[in-house]
């Protein structure tokens, strides 16, 4: 009678185990992972949500803002391209938008769906790119977050161009590191500044991307909470008090320019004919 032969066991099952552990034993070390969930994401262009760093305080989140709304906070982000020449002098270019229209109509319906599920230690980022005839591909990346009533954009990276897929690949596994100086200026205004070298997202950024701080509700010609004004107060018993006007009125200047700016936005097929007149509508009720 021939004695039983014990054949030793396969060895891919050994090794397989230990891989196994050995990826659970790296992602006990890694610790825990930062919140990434995707909301709005293409091949060329994305908008999606991050966890905030830890010790950062908490955002005003979430922002309820119409795709309108943010079409016409991004049409007016303006920048001016310069050129530094061998005399290190700047020549400045005439402003221009800072996003195309395609760019805005996707940013805008982008945004609005984001920010709505945005938690208060969540920033949203973003991502596009473009590649140019000549072969070249042209990548923006940067993140919002808003605080009270301002909105914050880094702008990290406009319009880098670059031949090589790992660094686009860089840009959009990190949108908030800019890889270059910037090569314009923001074009300022009463209602947007920039933070330069202070600003919380700017703190994140290996480069000197611009923080830009937008007073989104002024631009938007939302009316400020309402308060009794300091002069009924003081007013002696008796005294009569001339009523203060009506903060949540707009000036006609200011109706004015809304509405072309809804009506160009409409023209350009940037917004639906419902939007439109939902907006017409709340404008001229604000007049």
């Amino acid at each position: 009678m021939r004695s039983a032969t014990f054949l030793p066991a396969p060895r891919a099952h050994s090794s397989a185990v230990f891989l196994f552990l050995a990826l659970v034993l790296c992602q006990a070390c890694l610790g825990p992972e930062r919140s990434a969930r995707p909301i709005q994401e293409e091949q060329e262009r994305f908008v999606r949500l991050e966890g905030r760093t830890e010790g950062a305080g908490r955002f005003a989140h979430p922002v309820a803002l119409s795709p309108a709304d943010w079409m016409r906070i991004l049409a007016g982000i303006r920048i001016q391209p310069r050129k530094d020449s061998i005399l290190f002098t700047r020549a400045l270019e005439p402003p221009t938008e800072a996003f195309a229209p395609d760019e805005i109509a996707y940013l805008g319906r982008a945004l609005s769906e984001t920010f709505a599920r945005a938690k208060p230690d969540e920033w949203v980022v973003f991502g596009m790119s473009r590649v140019l005839p000549s072969g070249l591909n042209e990548v923006t990346t940067g993140g919002w977050f808003a605080e009270e009533t301002r909105l914050h954009l880094l702008l990290a990276n406009y319009r880098h161009g670059t031949t090589k897929t790992a660094v686009r690949e860089r840009l959009w596994n990190e949108p908030l590191r800019a890889v270059a100086a910037p090569f314009y200026e923001v074009v300022q205004d009463e209602r947007q500044t920039v933070v330069k070298g202070t600003g919380l997202l700017s703190m994140l950024s290996s480069g000197a991307g611009p923080e830009i701080v937008i007073e989104y509700r002024a631009l938007l010609g939302a009316p400020p909470p309402a308060a009794r004004p300091a002069a009924v107060e003081k007013a002696m018993p008796g005294e009569k008090v001339a009523p203060a006007p009506d903060a949540g009125r707009l000036p006609g200047g200011a109706v004015e320019e809304r509405l072309r700016m809804l009506k160009r936005l409409r023209e350009q097929n940037l917004i639906t004919d419902e939007e439109y007149r939902e907006k017409k509508k709340e404008i001229l009720g604000s007049f």
